[in-house]
This record gives structure tokens, C-alpha cells and sequence, in this order.
């Protein structure tokens, strides 16, 4: 993750840890069931680019998967089934894009031969979550992991190099898309503002691949996993 979301991100969880004494006047000292919770989440995803296809492309274009690192968003229902244990439905989307070219062509006037990677992942899953202390508590930490179906695109525009055509230089539209399986861990901390408002902050780490189809059947696998970052507002029915 690259400095700036790093640091974004201790900012974030230092406020949680900071502000919640003060909250907890707010909020009263009976303990009650978990209900129903609803979360928005906003963040960033970075795909860690480890298979065939990311391999390949490092050989013979500048840049990298994290190159396409960028916002992310997303929703969540928990389902409290205890005061520690909760079911998790989410639902969230990503979508990078960067500029690559090759590193060792120019056309004949010397520009650099450049496309536009562009990489969309949206997701449907179904977890667990444990939530470490009750829901009295002024700062909840929590942890939990699930899985689901993953919707993916891939695409690439721009020029190209024939190397069975004397190197002739071609534009092009080039696309791939499928829905594969995986699954994702999680760690985060809230901190209840009220009995219906949280804040949260947390960092999910996703592992899926697919194989490519399309315009790119036969480049391998594509490594769809990566590590988010992320923070929020809930509040419960």
C-alpha cells in the first residue's frame, strides 16, 4: 500500500481510538443484542498482480498491477447473531486504470507505443464476523473472513506491435471479462457514536484468480486479489 493510504489510514484508526472515550457519554451503559447493521464504505483497493498475466506484462510494458491501485466503495449488512458473532453480506466495486508502454519499442518518430490497462472487479459475498468485546464496549475490534462470486473486466486500448507483421503497429480494443470464486479475510476496529451510529475503519485482504478468455485467451491466469483499506460510517435498524 503506498505511503499516502498508509498514512491516511493510522490517521483514521488514531481518530476512532482518540475520540471514542468522549463518545461513550453519549451512550448508555446497559448492554443490548446486536441488531441488524448497515455499513457504507469508502477506500482503496490494490490488486497484487501475481500470475502469468501481470509476469508477462512487467516483461514487456513499463509499470505494474499496483499502478492501477485506486478508490474502492462498497456496502454491508451484518446480521448479528450474538454480541460476538455476526453474519456479513457485502457488496463492493473497484475500478483502476494506467498507462503502459513498451520499454524497448518507439514508432519512427520516436514517441513511446502506449495503451490504457483498465481493470474492473465488483463483488457479491458472504462472511463471518467476530466481533473481540460486546457491544457496550467504546472501541470494538473485529475480525472476520468469507467468500463469494467476483465479476471482473479487463481491457486494454490503444497501440500495439504485430511481431508477425514487421512489427506494424495496430490500434486496438482488447477485452476480457468472467466471474470467479475466492475469498477474503478482515480486520478492523468501530466506534459506536450512538445505539444506531458507528464509525469504522478496516483492511481486507481478497485471493482470487481466473483464467483469461477474450482477446486474451491463452495469457493464463489473472490474479484478482489485493489488499483494501477502508473506512465508514454504520448504523443499525
Amino acid at each position: 500500500m503506498n505511503p499516502k493510504v498508509l498514512r491516511t489510514t493510522f490517521v483514521l484508526v488514531g481518530l476512532l481510538v482518540a475520540v471514542a472515550p468522549a463518545w461513550c457519554q453519549y451512550r448508555t451503559h446497559r448492554a443490548y443484542q446486536r441488531e441488524g447493521e448497515f455499513r457504507l464504505r469508502l477506500g482503496a483497493f490494490r490488486p497484487e498482480g501475481d500470475s502469468q498475466y501481470w509476469q508477462d506484462k512487467e516483461l514487456d510494458f513499463t509499470g505494474n498491477a499496483a499502478d492501477l491501485e485506486s478508490a474502492s466503495g462498497g456496502i454491508d449488512y451484518l446480521m448479528g447473531l450474538n454480541d460476538h458473532l455476526s453474519l456479513q453480506f457485502s457488496g463492493s466495486y473497484f475500478e483502476g486504470n494506467t498507462t503502459q508502454a513498451y520499454r524497448d519499442f518507439e514508432d519512427n518518430l520516436g514517441h513511446r507505443i502506449r495503451h490504457d490497462t483498465t481493470l474492473g472487479i465488483g463483488s457479491a459475498t458472504l462472511g463471518v464476523i467476530f466481533h473481540l468485546t460486546g457491544p457496550d464496549a467504546p472501541v470494538i475490534p473485529y475480525i472476520g473472513a468469507g467468500g463469494g462470486a467476483y465479476f471482473w473486466r479487463l481491457e486494454e486500448n490503444g497501440d500495439f506491435i504485430d511481431f508477425d507483421q514487421n512489427n506494424e503497429i495496430f490500434n486496438a480494443r482488447l477485452k476480457s471479462d468472467g466471474t470467479a470464486f475466492g475469498g477474503y479475510w478482515l480486520v478492523g476496529l468501530e466506534a459506536p457514536i450512538s445505539r444506531s451510529l458507528s464509525l469504522f475503519a478496516e483492511g481486507r485482504w481478497t485471493k482470487v484468480d481466473d483464467d483469461l478468455s477474450g482477446d486474451f485467451e491463452g495469457f493464463g491466469k489473472l490474479d484478482l486479489s489485493g489488499r483494501e483499506v477502508a473506512a465508514g460510517l454504520a448504523w443499525t435498524l
